[in-house]
């Protein structure tokens, strides 16, 4: 892959795109996705939070930072939250380039309206991710839209990993979504800890959560700031075995 794809790999951006990388679905409809500075990642400079990075973690980080922040950044789209929402949501238990790329394709090519999304969703297949995004975009809707993570963990279906694929992949760069990749390589990152519990995410911050310490999320927002969502993204890379860190 070349630094585009790589950084697009990761995003759920890329469901916006075709397999030209050229946008066809939401705002800038026929740009293709490496002369835009935010599809491209190109908004994102990892050396700009550099000094975010707890002490113990800078040499790794520092590392990373040397042989990647040229080439991957996070890729996002102003303007596509609802259907980013959409895209994330669909995200959960399933294979995203396999099946998610192809249900939101087959959504999105129908309406980008999110009622109409709701009323589509079930007939593009039996999955029950498709079955419960209906309910799950009129809440979204009916909270305003939200873009703070409590509020995204009160739509029904929403986890923390969902609501922090959603706000990493809107910009961000402290969410840094937990799931099985950087579970598995957050050790080489000097991460370790649980996956968020889901009650606690809903009643606390990770400021305020007393699960805090033994929670890879929390770890990775205190230890990293505004490069953990941005060390998840290689993690993530890393564990499809797309590069080595």
């Amino acid at each position: 892959m070349n630094c585009l794809q790589l950084t697009l790999y990761p995003s759920i951006t890329l469901a916006l795109l075709d397999e030209r990388l050229i946008k066809i679905f939401g705002v800038k409809k026929d740009v293709w996705a490496g002369d835009d500075l935010y599809i491209s990642g190109r908004w994102y400079d990892p050396w700009r939070y550099i000094n975010d990075v707890a002490g113990r973690l800078r040499d790794k980080t520092h590392a990373l930072a040397e042989r990647f922040s040229r080439c991957i950044g996070i890729s996002i789209s102003p303007g596509d939250e609802d259907l980013l929402f959409a895209v994330a949501f669909l995200t959960q238990n399933t294979d995203y380039h396999t099946n998610v790329l192809r249900w939101t394709r087959a959504i999105f090519s129908k309406t980008e309206d999110l009622a109409e999304i709701a009323e589509t969703a079930p007939s593009v297949g039996r999955s029950y991710q498709l079955h419960k995004l209906p309910q799950a975009l009129k809440a979204y809707i009916e909270l305003g839209r939200p873009r703070e993570r409590r509020e995204l963990l009160r739509i029904p279906g929403v986890g923390p990993k969902v609501a922090d694929l959603f706000l990493l992949f809107t910009g961000d760069a402290t969410a840094a979504p937990v799931d099985k990749h950087f579970m598995r390589t957050a050790p080489k990152l000097g991460l370790d800890g649980r996956p968020p519990n889901p009650a606690h995410c809903r009643r606390y911050t990770c400021g305020t959560c007393p699960l805090a310490p033994r929670c890879l999320r929390a770890q990775a927002a205190e230890k990293l700031g505004r490069l953990a969502g941005w060390a998840q993204t290689l993690a993530y890379l890393a564990d499809k075995g797309v590069l080595s860190i």
